[in-house]
């Protein structure tokens, strides 16, 4: 007979590894790529050393004079980890309807955990493309006084909330707006919305204030003023490569991130970085269409790759390329792994009470939750081997 006692086993011997293996290696393939690092947390906070400038200090001398002095830099960075949390809720009614049945109750935990994995997986997703201010949604079309989103993005919206926008290059638009009312996906704001720029299709909206729960996602390295902690105006030389269209603010002259921008991104960061470190390009589905227009038009192959936990790809220079919805439009990330690391107190694990028990009676309902948590925020400690084009239009190639 299934009991609960039964029940919590399954969860902790059979379905914890492969749900752990499947967030950590099947949510996105650079997040695969990234070490797992637990030595460099301390208590609630990760301290990471970001080294920079000519450490090794490898040169030539006369024999007899002064050996080279090590002209290295470096400053720490200190980053609270988050919280991340993922919870599933079971029926008493499901788990009575099973008991007998111990291969219908597998069927029913498998389908529960592959619902925890999906959500997990679409919210990790996107802070991995943040920049650590909790997202709230993206905009269809803006008005002075009302935004439009997504449907999708509705429910994260409520009167009194205090909001921001910002362009995808993290430059804040406009002042502080609040929430007044939301009806369907049209949020009514207090506080004047400028005219929106006609060279940008989307603008990204963010929980005004410290709102510091999400995942310091890949933009946390792309802001304009500081790096984590580190503000940039003293530490100009941890600073990565940043690229921006050239083009003006009509539509007329809108630049879309096709081969020939991409190549000259390349060009710029390969400069800034005395070489090509990156060994993934994460971008939005719409610069990949205009690359594959471009090169179409030459009559020139695209080679695909498998990239880390199975994903597909192409390469680009010789660089593989993913593509992702998740992305900034008109944007392109050119990324070193290696410089990335997950720092965590713990991996994935289940929430468990004193008496070592997960599954708990939800208050007032006839049913059990569990929960699946894991203490972690992503560090980068050689952010200026990092590079971003940025602030191209998407519009060309977004139908």
């Amino acid at each position: 007979m299934i009991t609960i006692q039964s029940a919590e086993s399954a969860l902790k011997n059979i379905y914890l590894d492969s749900v752990i293996n499947d967030i950590n290696t099947k949510t996105n393939p650079f997040l695969t790529m990234v070490q797992k690092n637990a030595k460099n947390v301390n208590g609630k906070e990760a301290r990471v050393t970001i080294r920079y400038g000519n450490e090794a200090s490898v040169a030539t001398g006369v024999e007899g004079g002064a050996l080279p002095v090590s002209s290295g830099k470096a400053a720490e960075i200190v980053v609270p980890v988050k919280n991340l949390y993922g919870t599933f809720q079971i029926s008493d009614k499901a788990i009575r309807s099973a008991q007998n049945n111990p291969g219908a109750f597998a069927s029913l935990l498998a389908s529960e955990m592959q619902n925890l994995v999906g959500t997990a997986q679409t919210n990790l997703n996107a802070m991995v493309y943040g920049n650590g201010k909790k997202f709230l949604g993206i905009t269809e079309a803006i008005t002075a006084t009302e935004l439009t989103v997504p449907t999708r993005y509705a429910s994260n919206f409520s009167p009194t909330q205090r909001i921001r926008l910002m362009t995808a290059d993290n430059v804040e638009f406009g002042p502080v707006l609040t929430v007044t009312t939301v009806s369907g996906n049209r949020i009514t704001v207090t506080g004047t919305v400028p005219v929106a720029n006609a060279r940008h299709d989307r603008f990204y909206i963010y929980a005004d204030g410290n709102f510091d729960t999400e995942l310091n996602g890949i933009d946390s390295i792309f802001m304009n003023d500081a790096i984590y902690n580190l503000p940039l105006v003293a530490n100009s030389e941890i600073a990565p490569c940043i690229v921006t269209a050239q083009d003006g603010a009509t539509v007329a002259a809108q630049q879309v991130l096709g081969e020939n921008e991409v190549m000259r991104f390349f060009g710029l960061y390969e400069d800034h970085c005395q070489s090509m470190p990156a060994d993934i390009l994460l971008t939005h589905p719409t610069v990949r269409r205009a690359i594959f227009e471009d090169l179409r038009g030459l009559r020139t192959n695209v080679d695909t790759a498998e990239l880390a936990g199975g994903f597909k790809g192409f390469t680009f220079n010789g660089v593989p390329v993913y593509s992702d919805m998740k992305c900034k439009g008109g944007t392109m990330y050119a990324l070193n792994s290696d410089s990335w690391a997950m720092h965590q107190l713990c991996d994935w694990t289940w929430l468990s009470g004193d008496d070592g028990g997960i599954l708990k009676q939800i208050d007032g309902k006839a049913g059990y939750s569990a929960t699946l948590v894991k203490y972690a925020d992503l560090v980068c400690d050689k952010p200026f081997l990092q590079g971003k084009a940025t602030n191209y239009s998407a519009r060309k190639y977004a139908n």
